[in-house]
């Protein structure tokens, strides 16, 4: 013999709420048990909360603006070209000052 399908209760009380939305829990195990589904009250009350809520959007990852491993990486080369922290702190110095007549 086939097994019959096993009743979704979750659909069975959105799809009940959705002709009733305002219907109170105890209506809604009333008319679902007049279909031969058992649900408690509180089960209904869950499905009503979840039902109601809308998804939080994700928010995006933002860079602290802190030193990341590309700047790091960056100033090693840097002080590759230059020789030393010296040098590289001289060469900063100067760069500045063309800036700031630029």
């Amino acid at each position: 013999m086939a097994k019959k399908k096993p009743v979704n209760k979750t659909h069975a009380v959105k799809e009940y709420l959705k002709a009733n939305p305002k219907a109170k829990n105890a209506e809604v195990v009333d008319a679902l048990a007049k279909k031969g589904i058992k649900i408690s009250n509180n089960y209904v009350s869950n499905i009503k909360t979840t039902h109601n809520k809308r998804r939080q959007a994700m928010r995006k990852v933002v860079a602290k603006g802190g030193i990341g491993i590309p700047e790091v990486k960056a100033a090693l080369a840097f002080l590759k070209v230059v020789g030393s922290v010296e040098a590289g702190t001289q060469a900063l110095a100067v760069a500045q000052e063309i800036r700031e007549i630029v």
